[in-house]
């Protein structure tokens, strides 16, 4: 078992710098993303790439899951996953979603920090249930249920699933924050 206290302090391998694209790379890109580590990393492995895009554009602009408790939900894993890459790419759009910085403090320490209404709490201990044994507590899947669709369920486990890929992609490959971005500390 590894030691979860470990994190690295480079990339594990040579990221590409944003002028070493080749056409292939940059189609799957955009200008913005070739300033990204996570990008710089996968475009090395276009199909792997196609793949991860196809998974990311459905979590990301094609699911009925609000902003709001995504953004909750990703940065609850980010914490819990000590990924502080997957932390720096959404502290702000968090706090664009409607998450307040003391919102963000809280998110630390999950679904039992005070000042969550039940709604936070729900979507708080849904992701910490996917992430320490990949269930969701009946009480929780009941509570969601009040407000999502079955296909919003499938939606949350497929986006919890294509987040926790990331999350581990950065860990793994020593993805840190890019530049310009908030760490856990800001």
């Amino acid at each position: 078992m590894s030691d979860a206290s470990e994190r690295l302090a480079a990339p594990r391998v040579p990221l590409l710098a944003p002028h070493e694209f080749n056409e292939e790379q940059r189609s799957l890109t955009t200008d913005e993303q070739r300033h990204v580590n996570l990008f710089q990393l996968v475009a090395q492995h276009p199909e792997a790439h196609r793949r991860l895009k196809a998974t990311g554009s459905f979590a990301n602009f094609e699911t009925q899951l609000p902003v709001r408790d995504r953004e909750l939900m990703i940065l609850r894993m980010a914490w819990l996953y000590q990924s502080e890459f997957e932390w720096s790419q959404h502290a702000q759009p968090a706090l664009d979603a409607g998450l307040t910085g003391d919102d963000l403090a809280r998110v630390k320490v999950g679904a039992e920090a005070g000042g969550w209404d039940d709604w936070d709490r729900t979507v708080l201990r849904t992701v910490e249930g996917l992430v320490s044994d990949c269930m969701i507590p009946t009480p929780v899947w009941d509570a969601l249920a009040e407000r999502y669709s079955t296909e919003m369920m499938l939606e949350l486990v497929i986006f919890f699933g294509h987040y926790t890929l990331v999350t581990t992609l950065a860990n793994v490959f020593g993805l840190g924050v890019n530049p310009g971005k908030p760490g856990f500390d800001a």
